[in-house]
This record gives C-alpha cells, sequence and structure tokens, in this order.
C-alpha cells in the first residue's frame, strides 16, 4: 500500500543571511510536487516577517522560533494522521521544529538522521560567529543549546550516535569538538571523492537498523557547477547523480519516516534551471519513499 504523504512547508529565510528561501514550498508546489509526490496533502504555513531585534548569538529568533513551533505542530499533525511529513524550507533553522515532531513522536533514541550538507549545523550560541539559526540546528536537537532554542514543551535531545553527515564541506573549528562531544558520525565531501561514495554509505546504512530515520537534504551540498540557487555556493560539493545515490539508498532500507528538503532559493533561479533539476531528483527518489 502506498504511502500517504504531507507536504509540510516552513516558511522561514531569516535563520540565514539571504532572504529567498521561505518561497521554495511554493515554487515547488506550482512545479508539481504534490502530483510527484501521489496526491500529496498540502500543509502550507504563513509567511512571517523577520523581527527586528534579538539577543546576542541568535538572530531573528522571536521568527525562527515561531516557524518552528508551528512546524513542530503540523509535522505531528502528519505523523498522527499516519502520513509521510516531506518538509520544504526554507532555512535549514526549520530543521528544530521538524526534528522536535519527529522525537517527541517516535522517541529521541529511536530516531537516526542522515544530514546530507555542506554544513554540519552544529554550533551553539556560544560558538557561532555569524549568530545565524541554520547554523544551529543539529546542536539545539541534540540538547547542546540554550533554553531559547527549544521548540516543543520538553527538550528533545536526540542520540549524537544517531547522526549521519555526508557531503559536509564548510565546517567552523567549534564544530569538529560538537561532532566528537556528542559522537555523530561525519563524512565529508572529500571523504565521499577519497574513498567513494559507496564506501561511505557502506558505514553509514548498517548504523540505521531499527531506527525510524530522517532524512535532511540541504541543496547547498550540491557542486555549484550543477546547482547555485541557494545562500551558499561551495565548491567541491557532490554531483546530482551522487546526491541521488545517496538519498536512493538510504531510502532504500524502507526505515525513512520523513524526508526534508531545504535552502533551495528560487529568487536564485530566474530561469528556474535549477527548480528543474530539484524536481527531477524528486521524480527520480518519491518511487523510494513509498
Amino acid at each position: 500500500m502506498a504511502r500517504r504523504f504531507a507536504l509540510v512547508e516552513a516558511a522561514v529565510s531569516c535563520g540565514s543571511p539571504t532572504r529567498g528561501s521561505e518561497g521554495a514550498f511554493d515554487a515547488l508546489v506550482q512545479a508539481g510536487l504534490p502530483r510527484v509526490l501521489g496526491a500529496a496533502a498540502l500543509m502550507p504555513m504563513e509567511k512571517l516577517a523577520p523581527c527586528e531585534s534579538w539577543p546576542d548569538g541568535l538572530r531573528h529568533l522571536d521568527t525562527v522560533m515561531e516557524v518552528c513551533r508551528r512546524l513542530r505542530t503540523n509535522t505531528l499533525t502528519a505523523l498522527e494522521r499516519g502520513e509521510y511529513p516531506v518538509v520544504i524550507g526554507g532555512d535549514h533553522s526549520c530543521a528544530m521544529g521538524t526534528l522536535a515532531a519527529l522525537g517527541e513522536f517516535y522517541g529521541p533514541e529511536n530516531l537516526a538522521v542522515v544530514y546530507v550538507d555542506a554544513h554540519t549545523d552544529i554550533n551553539t550560541e556560544k560558538t557561532s560567529v555569524s549568530g545565524c539559526i541554520h547554523g544551529m540546528d543539529l546542536a539545539a536537537a541534540c540538547g547542546q543549546c540554550c533554553d531559547a532554542l527549544t521548540v516543543g514543551k520538553n527538550r528533545v535531545n536526540l542520540l549524537g550516535e544517531n547522526l549521519h553527515f555526508i557531503g559536509a564541506r564548510s565546517i567552523d573549528p567549534p564544530e569538529y569538538g560538537m561532532v566528537d562531544l556528542v559522537g555523530a558520525h561525519l563524512h565529508t565531501a572529500r571523504e565521499v571523492r577519497e574513498r567513494g561514495l559507496e564506501a561511505v554509505l557502506g558505514d553509514i546504512l548498517p548504523a540505521l537498523a531499527g531506527k525510524r530515520v530522517h532524512v535532511s537534504f540541504d541543496v547547498d551540498v550540491l557542486d555549484p557547477s550543477e546547482f547555485t540557487a541557494t545562500g551558499y555556493n561551495i565548491p567541491d560539493g557532490l554531483t546530482l547523480a551522487q546526491a541521488e545515490r545517496a538519498l536512493g539508498a538510504v531510502l532504500d532500507t524502507g526505515l525513512v519516516c520523513s524526508f526534508e528538503c531545504v535552502e533551495y532559493n528560487p529568487t536564485k533561479d530566474p530561469q528556474k534551471k535549477d527548480l528543474s533539476a530539484l524536481m527531477e531528483l524528486f521524480h527520480r527518489i518519491s518511487g523510494k519513499m513509498n
């Protein structure tokens, strides 16, 4: 029996330095993503203006947290209805809302996260240089940040040993220490080039056994030679073919309970070239989601 999908909007960009990614949901819906997923239920979100003041180290805190709270509620609603949430950001700060819902629903010890991203997003409000919350979502989800970054009624403390990075290549020095502290598994883009993607997947896939798996895909993991419509264009990224293989291999385990795609910025894609590439990627992996 095919799964019923819920396409959930996370309309936030002020967790990042650039505006525009809050329009990704609308762009993908107009391009036909609900049809690709099989008439998915739509869960749009009101777009909020960025807050004008914030505490040190937490830019646009109020707006980011309001979006994350709404996203948590909508994701929990989808899960309680037996639907498979496909979250469309927005910047990656939205993962705090997604992970809060998944941790509450399944139990934090039962959730594994495969994070396909150019960044590790595991700074805290004390280690971040920029103060942009899209670089803190995993530290918050692992219980390493201040109470202001708690989305639900209680802090969800995911087990770092169940966190797997693929394709990171822009990592702040303090983040290496945080990866070690929580026991996460870091597979950089350089490792993918040197060892090969299949070797990396050979390390990750067995570790997912017995878990509910969330896939969080940030389009900035892609090499700028193939995809540029995002806030960061960092050389030496994954190819579209590698991203498809990595996402498909994780989906093929049959353990994935939710999927997240973030940081596509339609304002940087006037010819919709990257939108077409992203839609083609969804076409190719959608059958593996069922």
